[in-house]
């Protein structure tokens, strides 16, 4: 039961950031004051007694002190729920430190809006998103070369691109990307910005062209995985006709691109989307 209400703490204490915005070092400083304020009002508790009637005058006066302090307090609760205050502020420093710096030139979202075009390179995180026109494609960028320069800078992030090629890409494909780096938008309905942050994605990309550099640098498990899913795919497209396969596919795999949007509105109106979801 304790784990259970240090593990509230914990998540209470990133809602917490996500709202005040402190600096990572000042959620830090508080845990610690927490920390000490908590053990010592204990250490103290436990070794309160009674005023000795032989004791030098600087330790009677401590002991009153201490003694009348907590005659009165009510029972401590044990030592685990005492520390639920240092896990709320554990949790808001840790979501603080999970921040990226977007000013830093380390990082992808430094160089959005900046205009002009741009290369960059990066691994497939995921397999391709394939929609009718375009493939969306998420990459763990490496390297970046900014317009009129030939020297690349070794920048991180995740990067949610848009290939009108429709090219074969696959998870784990080390990719060579080209285009403009724009801020993910935002209005009062609804912030693109905030939903693709959630995921850690802060940079868009038009791709213009996208080219192979290496395959096979992704996770082999993940891969292996992935590879899987892609025959399960091709299976349930070659043993059903549309729309029932891509209704299968996407209740059974997760794949919901196929799904026309006639079907997706009859679902809508139903209020059975749910069942469309994997999640679901």
């Amino acid at each position: 039961m304790p784990l259970l209400w240090l593990s509230l703490a914990f998540l209470a204490g990133i809602l917490l950031a996500a709202s005040l915005h402190l600096p990572a070092g000042a959620w830090l400083l508080l845990a610690g004051i927490g920390l000490l304020i908590g053990l010592g009002f204990r250490f103290l508790r436990a070794r309160t007694i009674a005023p000795l009637p032989h004791a030098s005058r600087i330790t009677q006066y401590v002991s009153r002190f201490t003694f009348h302090l907590f005659r009165f307090t009510p029972s401590l609760p044990p030592l685990p729920y005492s520390l639920i205050p240092f896990f709320l502020l554990i949790g808001a420093a840790r979501y603080q430190f999970a921040q990226p710096d977007l000013r830093s030139p380390e990082f992808i979202a430094a160089y959005n809006d900046r205009g002009g075009e741009v290369s960059v390179q990066g691994v497939l995180v995921e397999p391709p998103d394939r929609r009718d026109t375009y493939t969306y494609l998420k990459l763990r960028v490496e390297r970046i070369i900014l317009a009129g320069e030939t020297t690349p800078q070794d920048v991180s992030g995740l990067l949610l691109a848009k290939d009108w090629n429709l090219s074969d890409w696959h998870y784990g494909d080390r990719l060579l990307l080209q285009g403009q780096l724009e801020t993910p938008s935002e209005n009062e309905d609804f912030s693109y910005r905030d939903y693709l942050a959630r995921q850690g994605v802060y940079s868009l990309m038009n791709a213009a062209r996208t080219s192979l550099v290496l395959s096979g640098q992704g996770n082999p498990f993940l891969e292996a995985v992935y590879a899987y899913k892609e025959r399960a795919l091709g299976t349930v497209y070659r043993l059903w006709p549309d729309p029932e396969a891509s209704l299968l596919a996407g209740i059974l795999l997760g794949v919901e691109s196929g799904i026309p949007e006639q079907v997706k509105q009859a679902f809508q109106d139903t209020g059975t989307t749910h069942i469309i979801a994997i999640s679901g």
